[in-house]
């Protein structure tokens, strides 16, 4: 009964669907406060591809994740750059050759990452990676993420699937978080 009545209000909202501008307006603005709100970006950016193309959705996509991330590396560089001025100098030249050898790995590789991609965008920033190398790690992953996710969601509306693929979208990134966890914990307990 109440699943019922929020398709009920989603349909008349989407009755008529929004100008495309909008839905571009949307998902770029939704995918930006994501570093700031727990937002389902591969949902997002899956019916954005839905809604708006693969070029376009893959557009809006990017966008959206790359300032969102940069917003990130900036937080992280403002209040956690703070703390880490408190450190002594070994241990920050130390932390800092680590991240300018393996930083732009880890920003990439965790993008799809859901809470693992804000906290390594925050932490990149907190530890001294330049915008410019963030910015090019970032970028690169989202683009990549961005295409996949879009893709997808134009795949299934035309296969009439997309409520399918949707609920992927939920899962995968969340299973891979599952599994970057494990792995971690995993690979701490052999290191101990």
């Amino acid at each position: 009964m109440y699943g019922e009545r929020i398709d009920h209000a989603i349909e008349q909202w989407l009755d008529p669907p929004p100008p495309l501008a909008v839905l571009a307006a949307a998902e770029v603005g939704i995918l930006a406060v994501d570093i700031l709100l727990p937002v389902p970006s591969s949902m997002v950016t899956t019916l954005g591809g839905a809604q708006l193309g693969i070029v376009g959705g893959t557009l809006c996509g990017w966008l959206g994740m790359t300032i969102g991330s940069m917003l990130g590396w900036g937080l992280g560089a403002i209040v956690g750059g703070q703390a880490v001025r408190h450190l002594d100098t070994g241990t920050r030249k130390s932390l800092g050759v680590r991240h300018q050898r393996l930083g732009p790995t880890i920003v990439a590789i965790t993008r799809p990452l859901p809470l693992i991609a804000e906290a390594a965008a925050i932490m990149a920033g907190e530890a001294g990676m330049s915008f410019i190398t963030f910015s090019v790690a970032a970028a690169s992953s989202n683009l990549a993420i961005a295409f996949a996710w879009t893709l997808t969601g134009k795949l299934g509306q035309q296969n009439d699937m997309l409520q399918w693929i949707l609920v992927w979208s939920l899962v995968v990134p969340v299973a891979l978080t599952w599994l970057w966890f494990r792995f971690r914990l995993s690979a701490s307990e052999i290191n101990t």
